[in-house]
């Protein structure tokens, strides 16, 4: 097959959650397909993924930020106001300078209320030209079967729409998040109107949905009226080092967390109170954190608990480090925190870092919500403890000290690890889209 990829984001230019899409890059083209990516290239996002294809695979184009016109405007009028204070000896004008840059830390009512009405569908909007432009210059020498978008952002979805009616090819939407149907989704009124016109729009020029949770597939099934598969998330084998058996500290039992907290529904605290009932013997344990800022991460209740049950040289924060370097981290630890919204909207939902973890083939602490697709993984397969339950937990990680002490910590894989390649999950992909094109084709 031809295949274009679309996407809003591509390695380097990827926060490491982009993994997914540069998987499927690579086992496309090791499987012998023709595969091309269209990508924006933008160096907001520090390095933390390497591009896993041959590089003339991959076309990234330049575009405009539509988020960058209010701070033009700032920039211009503090310019102003400056060179005037100085023409004109006015420290009132230059007050007004000093007012400006001291606010460009916050964003005003105006910024927001901009973007509100300028990031349709979302922030990668300037994108959507230079995309269309970049996609039709590529058709006057390559040109694909099959256009594949993977959302979000969801401004790929318009150019896949756009360029797969210029060539007559069919199209294919991957939601890795939904748009408006996702139990999150919260915008009201105009904006959500003019959402779902745009996605409803999309849809109608699509020959196929996937996505990766059971959950979202049986939705989609069940309100769209085009073919839907289930593609799950999994773990790339070459990501993990087979003769990696250091352990990260031999005296300690290390838990590590590495992803978002979401202002604190991604909550570490069931953890910090289960040390707090282990008392003196909390000095056995220790918590690395990779989250975007560190401990800046924390919310004031987790500070409270950590210097209430004296975890402050216990709990470790890191900012994100390169995806290799974190990877090779979690091989090391003794146990791989799995954190989820302690509710309902979270069934659904399968956090990409559970299959790194079943990667790194160490104990998986699943806590919040017991219930959902990414509970069940975890307890089906035995890959460790799910709970929302103090005691438990602490238990638990008593238990698992008491073995690293007496050295009887498993070092056997899972074998039900195997069930969660990327390789089995794309495998699926690829029959789909052959039997897309063979129906475009009659």
């Amino acid at each position: 097959m031809k295949i274009l990829i679309v996407s809003g984001y591509f390695p380097p230019y990827s926060p490491a959650s982009a993994s997914r899409v540069n998987k499927l890059a690579k086992y496309l083209e090791e499987q012998g397909h023709d595969v091309r990516v269209l990508c924006p290239e933008n160096d907001a996002f520090e390095v933390t993924l390497l591009p896993e294809i041959s590089q003339e695979r991959i076309c990234y184009t330049d575009y405009s930020s539509v988020n960058d016109f209010p701070t033009k405007v700032k920039s211009f009028l503090k310019s102003l106001f400056g060179r005037r204070g100085e023409k004109e000896g006015q420290t009132a004008d230059i007050s007004a300078s000093d007012n400006i840059e001291a606010s460009a830390g916050q964003e005003s009512g105006i910024s927001i209320l901009y973007r509100r009405l300028t990031n349709i569908p979302d922030d990668l909007v300037g994108w959507y030209c230079p995309a269309v432009r970049a996609g039709k210059d590529m058709f006057q020498s390559w040109s694909p079967d099959i256009i594949f978008a993977t959302l979000p952002p969801f401004t790929p979805m318009l150019v896949a729409k756009r360029l797969g009616q210029m060539i007559d090819v069919p199209v294919v939407f991957d939601y890795r998040d939904l748009w408006t149907d996702h139990p999150y989704y919260d915008s009201m009124g105009l904006r959500r109107y003019v959402d779902h016109f745009l996605e409803n729009y999309a849809l109608k020029h699509c020959s196929g949905l996937v996505t990766v949770t059971k959950t979202w597939a049986d939705h989609l099934k069940s309100s769209r009226n085009i073919p839907v598969e289930f593609v799950m998330n999994g773990f790339d084998p070459a990501d993990f080092d087979p003769e990696v058996s250091t352990s990260y500290d031999e005296k300690k039992i290390t838990l590590l967390y590495a992803g978002y907290l979401y202002g604190g529904t991604r909550d570490p605290s069931v953890v910090f109170e289960a040390l707090g009932k282990l008392g003196a013997k909390a000095e056995n344990y220790t918590i690395l954190l990779y989250t975007p800022e560190g401990m800046n991460d924390l919310n004031d209740d987790q500070r409270d608990l950590m210097k209430k049950y004296n975890l402050e040289e216990i709990v470790i924060g890191h900012k994100y480090i390169p995806q290799k370097d974190l990877l090779k981290i979690q091989q090391q630890v003794d146990v791989l925190m799995l954190l989820r919204w302690d509710h309902p909207s979270e069934n659904g939902v399968i956090a990409g870092k559970l299959f790194e973890y079943i990667g790194a083939g160490k104990q998986i602490l699943s806590l919040g919500s017991t219930t959902g697709e990414a509970a069940d993984i975890v307890r089906d397969n035995n890959f460790g403890l799910v709970s929302n339950d103090v005691d438990e937990v602490a238990a638990y990680l008593s238990d698992l000290w008491e073995k690293k002490n007496q050295g009887k910590m498993t070092k056997t894989k899972n074998p039900n690890r195997e069930k969660f390649t990327r390789a089995k999950q794309f495998e699926k992909l690829v029959t789909f889209m052959e039997e897309i094109i063979e129906r475009h084709k009659k």
